[in-house]
């Protein structure tokens, strides 16, 4: 036990030394040591026995225990060995009342670091923590340096056995004290299998007399000196020599040297660096000829105004005609040789988000003075920062390219025919003339011209005859129009004029010129002279017009009522004309009549059709077309037939009553058996459809059963108007097995002379004639005349609008074979046939 003086309570409390853990049984020992080492800054925990110690010990760690041997249950030397067993280095005081030096002497032995006797004074129990402190300190630290120095054994054997490197180290004679695991990957050599073993025997005999300099030479050198050389290393399985550099350091001599004259010597293998340079090698060459072998010329530049450029290829001077040295020194600044109109390209390549790359086209400055037209695309390379620091891109000539686009934008804009500008183009002067009409305040105005009797020239003489018209009419047209006027062909044998800053009288007086021009044109074609005229629709343009779409339609309905009007005139269009707002309300229709179709909103009806005598041998009725509101309303064919005939949709319809009519019938075999005979409405528009009929007869050959049982109606005048194809279409159904009814007949002014010519069945009286035949004698004449003459043609005749009884007893007297009004059947539903017939 040292006399030294007590430690003052800052000494002993030190860091690393606070928790204490009193174990006495005797109460007011305890009391004591809480009081007198808590007031010196330790913190103290008493307990009174074993057991109590033992279970502090696993929830609590502790820096020093003051432990009494003597206690009531165990003794002391019980916790010694549970710290032993546990492996905690806690510094143990025994403090106890023994006399016994084997007691104490055990104590030591099983751990405890000092020995304090009670009674004791203060002071030396004081004395004896502080030492117990003190070495536990230095235990701690000696702990935690031989702690690090594993580590940095570990760190350091880590390093050098997964260096990409081969490590030797050297004694002073040259011979290899330790290599690391590398050498098996690089020289096919276990570690082992060179220790010991001189260095020089692993260098190709070529470089051994320079590598043996090399180390005698480190070997008489100071400490810490460091060489260099290149050599090659023999491989191990009998490979090629593997090219290497060796540094070598020199870790000194003499006895206070551990290493005593080592050297420490890194192999870094070369042989991939020799692949690599040769790789980049090939690689600038490569990328050499793909420059220039471009087409395009390829630049580096920095970033930023004005350019400075780091690289231009050769092939500027093919597509600029300069030096490619002139844009690396600065003599050419780059934007003067931009087109002052294309400068703005440049700066909004990289606005925005450019995804790190761009593209823009504008015009460079050829030396000769022209303008070449170039493709740039450029890249930008930035650093690990994303700091743009260079700019890598290509100019690609693309003049050819602007001039072949420009032709053909050119070519676009024309009608191939006649070389006039085309719809598209007209539509897009259009535009901007009601746009100028609204923002300036100018009046223009709309020519629409349809030629007249063209499809005679079409039909007569071919379509080569009709181009060469459309050709010829161009040039008469274009001079009869003011200079600043655009004549367009609108497609087919229409034609536009637009008239700009022109007040309506003189439109009117343009318009005039134009259809006098045609009128007094004339065509001839081989041994034929031809006439034409022009419909032409007339519309101001002025602030107040409405769009585009609006405009056409309009200058469009104008000219069909000139045509309407009696053709070879001008109709000018007005808000209020009557004629035109009849034609609106038929284009309404074609809506209405598209979305029937499409929507399933037409439906069929019959109204029957009764022999005169009362002798019937079947069902025979006409079936009649409905077309069906919003509201489920049933719309009359009067009310939108002109229309669907006007713009071409009877086709559609004609084709969708058929097609309904043989699937009702194909459904429904018992009501087909009792059938006598089925009229369908055909229009002329069909008479005229080669390809219509060619349908019309694949669906009756598919129901041929059907096809005996049906009657084709087609109104008088449609077949007169189309005799010949009339004919040809009637005659190829009734090939087939169907009937056909001349309908409406005694309408036109010569019914008589067309009659023989076509192959009908049936001779439908026109209601005109019917309907006061009662109290009519000429009426009833001309039925009496159709009747026989269309009995003695072997055909039957059928009386329409038959209102009643008294008008059904005249047919009887005259003898007519059918009536049919609402005097023997009011039209009904078709579904109602198969409980009624």
């Amino acid at each position: 036990m040292s006399d030294r003086q007590t430690p003052s309570p800052a000494t002993l409390a030190e860091d690393g030394c606070r928790r204490l853990l009193v174990v006495d049984d005797e109460p007011r020992s305890r009391a004591s040591l809480e009081r007198l080492l808590g007031a010196r800054g330790f913190s103290v925990c008493a307990v009174a026995g074993v057991a109590e110690a033992l279970a502090q010990l696993e929830g609590e760690r502790f820096d020093l225990i003051l432990l009494d041997l003597i206690l009531p249950v165990g003794d002391g030397v019980q916790v010694l060995d549970r710290l032993a067993e546990r492996g905690e280095e806690i510094a143990v005081v025994v403090v106890s009342a023994t006399r016994s030096v084997a007691e104490a002497t055990r104590a030591l032995r099983h751990g405890a670091c000092d020995f304090v006797a009670k009674p004791y004074r203060l002071d030396t129990l004081l004395a004896a923590i502080a030492r117990a402190c003190e070495r536990g300190a230095l235990t701690r630290a000696q702990a935690t340096m031989q702690a690090r120095l594993r580590d940095s054994e570990r760190l350091h054997r880590f390093l050098v056995h997964a260096s990409p490197d081969l490590v030797f180290l050297l004694n002073g004679a040259g011979r290899v004290r330790f290599v690391n695991d590398r050498i098996a990957v690089l020289l096919q050599r276990r570690p082992e299998s060179v220790l010991e073993r001189p260095l020089l025997e692993l260098v190709a005999p070529g470089h051994r007399g320079r590598a043996s300099a090399l180390l005698d030479e480190l070997g008489e050198s100071a400490e810490g000196r460091v060489r260099a050389i290149e050599l090659e290393l023999l491989d191990g399985a009998g490979g090629p020599p593997l090219p290497v550099e060796i540094k070598l350091l020199a870790l000194g001599a003499g006895a206070e040297t551990p290493a005593g004259g080592e050297v420490f010597a890194v192999v870094r293998d070369l042989a991939a660096h020799r692949r690599a340079e040769e790789a980049m090698r090939r690689s600038f060459d490569l990328l050499h000829h793909v420059i220039a072998a471009s087409p395009a010329v390829v630049y580096a530049r920095e970033p930023g105004r004005p350019a400075r450029f780091i690289f231009v290829s050769d092939n500027l001077r093919q597509l600029l005609g300069y030096d490619p040295e002139q844009l690396v020194n600065g003599a050419l600044v780059w934007e003067g040789l931009v087109h002052p109109e294309d400068r703005a390209v440049l700066d909004g390549m990289f606005d925005g988000d450019a995804g790190r790359a761009a593209n823009a086209e504008y015009r460079m400055r050829h030396r000769d003075g022209d303008w070449r037209w170039v493709r740039d695309s450029v890249r930008l390379l930035c650093d690990g920062n994303g700091r743009v620091v260079e700019l890598v891109g290509s100019w690609l000539d693309n003049t050819e390219a602007h001039r072949l686009s420009e032709e053909l934008r050119r070519q676009a804009s024309l009608d191939a025919l006649t070389g006039l500008l085309n719809r598209s183009a007209f539509e897009q002067r259009l535009q901007r003339a009601i746009e100028e009409a609204r923002r300036e305040r100018r009046q223009h105005a709309l020519c629409y011209l349809d030629l007249d009797q063209f499809k005679v020239i079409n039909d007569t003489c071919g379509h080569i005859a009709g181009d060469a018209v459309l050709r010829q009419l161009a040039h008469v047209l274009a001079a009869c129009i003011r200079q600043q006027d655009t004549l367009a062909r609108l497609g087919g044998d229409e034609f536009g004029v637009l008239m700009e800053d022109c007040e309506h009288a003189g439109a009117i007086r343009v318009a005039e010129a134009l259809c006098k021009a045609v009128g007094d044109f004339h065509f001839v074609w081989g041994d034929k002279r031809f006439r034409l005229g022009v419909s032409i629709g007339l519309v101001s343009i002025d602030a107040a017009s409405e769009g585009l779409v609006s405009l056409l339609s309009a200058a469009d309905s104008a000219c069909y009522a000139a045509k309407d009007g009696g053709r070879n005139r001008i109709h000018v269009y007005t808000a209020d004309d009557a004629e035109l707002a009849r034609r609106h309300g038929e284009m309404q229709w074609v809506s209405r009549i598209n979305l029937a179709l499409e929507q399933a909103r037409f439906g069929l009806a019959f109204q029957p059709i009764v022999p005169v005598n009362g002798d019937g041998d079947g069902a025979h009725y006409e079936l009649l077309l409905r077309m069906y509101d919003d509201d489920g309303a049933a719309v009359m064919p009067g009310a939108f037939l002109p229309a669907a005939e006007r713009y071409h949709l009877i086709g559609r319809i004609d084709e969708w009553v058929l097609e309904t009519a043989l699937a009702w019938l194909g459904d429904h075999p018992e009501h087909l058996d009792g059938l006598n005979l089925c009229s369908i409405n055909l229009s002329g528009h069909s008479l005229s459809d080669p390809h219509l009929l060619d349908r019309i007869a694949m669906r009756l050959h598919r129901h041929e059963a059907i096809a005996a049982k049906l009657c084709f109606e087609v109104t008088e005048t449609a077949a007169i108007s189309n005799m010949t194809n009339a004919v040809e279409f009637i005659e190829a159904l009734r090939a087939l097995g169907c009937r056909f009814a001349l309908d409406d007949f005694g309408s036109g002014l010569s019914s008589f002379a067309y009659l023989k010519n076509l192959p009908v069945d049936f001779i439908k009286i026109d209601g005109m004639f019917i309907k006061d035949i009662a109290v009519n004698p000429i009426a009833r004449t001309m039925v009496r005349s159709i009747n026989e003459v269309g009995q003695a043609m072997g055909m039957r005749t059928v009386a329409e609008f038959v209102d009643g009884e008294e008008t059904l007893e005249v047919l009887r007297g005259i003898g007519v074979d059918y009536a049919q009004g609402y005097g023997v059947g009011r039209p009904r539903p078709i579904e109602e046939l198969v409980r009624s017939c």
